[in-house]
């Protein structure tokens, strides 16, 4: 069966209604989960096969031996390592996490590209109750006097390079009215509208990012359409990667979406952190995280020739 996004942060809503974890501790607890549909829907078949470095979780060696993602809690100067081959049991495992550092560098990003150089010191995994797990912490470290400025990724040294993403907020106001109209449209005729409680309601734009420099351009974008009832206020996300290639709109295309619904204070959709290539290679990835301060997972889409399809998904540490 073909793997969506949606697998990896099912998993994470799961095991955060079970036990409440957060990444870093299992103290908090988070309110039962309201939600009413989680749905998603790949956008084009499997894309073509991929370098023979994919290891068998999907993770391409070539990006490197972890990703380091921030969490709520962590700071600027904290996060935690996900080890890309890691299963529920072994996320909080560190065995060859120093050799596999090399020299201990990191380069840090954001969406619009490239942020800082910091070293890493992987700590274990943090006390947590019986029956939880946890990613082990990353401590991030710089030389004297540099500032370090918000990231949403890292990566080991000279692993990858940026596809920067320019946020529609930096167009100017013509423009992004214009963007937002098209994303409205195509999110509103997507086929798998099924939903009566939000079906003709208006969406909205939240947050939305253009590639830059890129040949095939893609925009990803997370809208939202509410029901606004004082009791029971709902509110259905949706994530969108379309494909953007030349300037008629009309002719653009929803190439993988996400669907989640329910109350508007718990609801958690995935996160885009990052648009990168491999250093050396020419495909296209996307990677998400969703980090709610109860579970935190990550995934990478991959365009190919023939589309967009998930190359992997983490684990989710959790409690059973």
């Amino acid at each position: 069966m073909r793997r969506t996004l949606r697998d990896t942060f099912r998993r994470a809503r799961v095991v955060a209604a079970a036990a409440g974890l957060l990444v870093a501790a299992c103290d908090r607890r988070p309110s039962s989960s309201h939600a009413d549909s989680v749905a998603a829907a790949s956008g084009q078949g499997p894309a073509d096969s991929v370098a023979a470095t994919v290891s068998s979780s999907g993770w391409d060696s070539g990006a490197g031996p972890f990703v380091v993602l921030p969490t709520v809690d962590g700071g600027l100067m904290a996060g935690s390592l996900l080890r890309p081959d890691a299963s529920e049991l072994t996320v909080g495992d560190t065995a060859g996490v120093g050799a596999a550092s090399a020299d201990g560098r990191l380069e840090l990003f954001a969406r619009s590209g490239k942020v800082g150089v910091a070293r890493l010191t992987v700590e274990g995994a943090p006390s947590v109750e019986d029956g939880c797990t946890a990613w082990p912490v990353a401590r991030l470290a710089v030389d004297a006097g540099v500032t370090v400025t918000p990231w949403t990724v890292a990566f080991a040294m000279g692993r990858v390079t940026v596809i920067p993403l320019d946020s529609i907020e930096g167009l100017v106001s013509r423009d992004s009215i214009r963007l937002a109209t098209d994303l409205t449209r195509l999110a509103s005729g997507l086929a798998d509208d099924t939903s009566s409680t939000f079906r003709g309601l208006p969406f909205v734009v939240l947050r939305a990012w253009r590639t830059r420099g890129l040949d095939s351009a893609f925009i990803v974008a997370t809208l939202a359409r509410r029901v606004n009832q004082e009791a029971d206020p709902k509110e259905e996300r949706l994530v969108l990667v379309v494909d953007a290639i030349g300037e008629n709109a009309k002719a653009w295309t929803v190439a993988w979406h996400e669907r989640a619904a329910g109350h508007e204070e718990e609801l958690v959709v995935a996160e885009p952190l990052l648009a990168f290539r491999n250093v050396g290679t020419p495909d296209v990835r996307l990677l998400f995280g969703r980090d709610d301060g109860v579970a935190l997972g990550a995934a990478v889409l991959s365009r190919g020739k023939i589309g967009w399809r998930v190359l992997w998904e983490s684990a989710v540490a959790g409690c059973n």
